[in-house]
């Protein structure tokens, strides 16, 4: 997987997230107020799809590690920065071992 393909991949998962997030709240709201138990379990079957796509996306997302470190390469969470992400390097943020494509 190159650096673009794995990019694509991250927005995707951003993307999905987001709106698994949404979609969840939707349920919520749709229960509350009482709607149709057609439209619910409609709702609550698309988010369990989506669930396992969001599992399957992060899988492919664990596949591409660092040859060195077997790190996620572009991802590093640190105690002082906190939560860093750097999709266009060409290191590894982890242990700086040149990224083959």
């Amino acid at each position: 997987m190159d650096k673009d393909a794995y990019n694509r991949q991250r927005h995707h998962v951003d993307f999905l997230q987001s709106l698994l997030g949404v979609l969840v709240i939707a349920l919520f709201v749709l229960v509350i107020f009482g709607a149709s138990d057609a439209v619910v379990i409609a709702l609550a079957v698309i988010v369990a799809g989506g669930l396992l796509n969001l599992y399957r996306q992060h899988q492919l997302l664990l596949r591409y590690t660092c040859p060195q470190c077997r790190n996620t390469p572009h991802h590093k969470v640190d105690e002082r920065a906190g939560d860093y992400h750097d999709p266009a390097t060409a290191n590894c943020l982890h242990c700086g071992q040149r990224l083959t494509e």
